[in-house]
């Protein structure tokens, strides 16, 4: 239920910073900037940066009960000191500069706090600074669409005849380098929070792929407006109803994309997918910061030295985090190691740390990461119990326990 109203949320505060930004910047460029805004607009923009600020507050509280809801120092330091903190911080002073003064220069300024927002925090900004910055770029380009076409249906009620036609000229002129730009910075923010690797089996890309179907249907619907009509605003007197209900269709589909984004962001995760991690079922064995699903063990054959240990991590935090090392009262070393296939031959190598983005999880499975345990003191047999620290970053010493199943197989829970 919080992840659906923070889903809602989320997808009205998109609406609210686009439509906020995207009216700011597209006067400036479209009119000159220090231009007055009309008052359609004005007040669409001060009703948006309210919507903003509200949503900003709102996304706070929620996520203070996803974190469990006491206001213990752990938490309150999850949420104001961490990036997800910073960038509610931008939108909610953005939100309520906008909503107070939306007159320029200042909205413009107030513009580019909430702009930064959408780089601070993420799936892109756990990617490091170059997909923080084109999601950035993204999200300006998007922005200005979605506003200047706020502005052109306010102008066809507004201007006469022949200052609307100037408008939806400059518009159209400058639209041609925005979706260039749009498109670009969408392309390489994809690519970086894939990592380059793209597989329709996964949820989180078929989003995008939904994500992109709509698009495609916004550029074909705007290539209607600017190459049929366009042309005809001066010659027929029909061309404007229907380039008014054409405009109200690509705000329409900016709608859908803003709700799939949403989406996106709150219930699936690119680096979960990547690493074959898929949501568990049943209730973690240890819930809070850093959920544990299912830690287990195989049992060894008699003699064996070494043993592994798998389970599931999930993030819960409003940042990321990263498991730094392990320990058990059962080894003398316990270690971190990925296994990869080279042609036909095994390989595995130590890792220093295995990182969890904000919000993911990853699994550590035969075939993959996992736990290494050497210098046993007895050798795992089906039915043992584990005990395990794990160590984190940032959410510190996580006690679990692993239940060792049959030698080369998962361990029944059925029980």
């Amino acid at each position: 239920m919080l992840d659906l109203a923070a889903a809602a949320v989320k997808g009205l505060g998109y609406a609210a910073a686009l439509g906020a930004v995207g009216i700011t910047l597209a006067q400036n460029s479209l009119a000159g900037f220090g231009g007055a805004l009309a008052p359609g607009p004005r007040r669409l923009v001060r009703a948006a940066g309210a919507l903003l600020a509200i949503s900003a507050c709102y996304s706070a509280f929620l996520y203070f009960l996803r974190l469990g809801g006491e206001a213990d120092a752990a938490i309150l330091g999850a949420l104001f000191l961490s990036p997800l903190g910073a960038a509610l911080a931008l939108q909610l002073v953005g939100g309520l500069w906008l909503a107070l003064a939306p007159g320029r220069p200042a909205a413009f300024v107030a513009a580019l706090l909430i702009l930064a927002a959408f780089g601070t925090v993420g799936h892109s900004a756990a990617r490091g600074l170059p997909s923080s910055l084109s999601v950035v770029v993204h999200v300006c380009a998007a922005a200005w669409w979605f506003g200047g076409l706020w502005l052109l249906l306010s102008a066809a009620r507004r201007s006469t005849p022949d200052e609307f036609v100037a408008l939806v000229s400059r518009f159209s002129r400058q639209a041609i380098w925005v979706v260039l730009i749009l498109l670009a910075a969408a392309l390489l923010t994809a690519a970086l929070i894939l990592e380059f690797r793209f597989d329709l089996g996964l949820a989180y890309e078929r989003g995008l792929l939904a994500k992109a179907g709509l698009t495609a249907l916004l550029l074909l619907l705007a290539g209607v407006n600017k190459f049929v009509l366009t042309p005809r605003l001066a010659s027929s007197d029909r061309a404007l109803p229907w380039l008014r209900r054409a405009i109200l269709a690509e705000l329409g589909l900016f709608v859908g994309i803003m709700g799939a984004t949403a989406f996106l962001t709150t219930y699936l995760s690119p680096h979960e997918d990547h690493d074959g991690v898929h949501a568990e079922a049943g209730a973690p064995q240890v819930d809070g910061p850093i959920a544990v699903y299912s830690p287990w063990a195989p049992a060894m054959p008699g003699g064996a030295g070494t043993g592994g240990g798998y389970m599931t991590l999930v993030n819960n935090q409003p940042f990321a985090d990263r498991l730094v090392a392990a320990r058990s009262e059962w080894a003398e070393h316990v270690t971190l190691h990925r296994s990869s296939m080279d042609g036909n031959i095994s390989r595995m190598r130590d890792i220093e740390s295995l990182a969890i983005p904000a919000g993911g999880r990853i699994t550590l499975a035969p075939g993959s990461y996992h736990l290494m345990f050497t210098g046993l003191y007895a050798p795992f047999v089906e039915g043992d119990v584990v005990p395990i620290t794990l160590v984190f970053e940032r959410a510190g010493e996580v006690n679990v326990t692993l239940a060792v199943g049959p030698i080369g197989g998962m361990p029944d829970h059925s029980h």
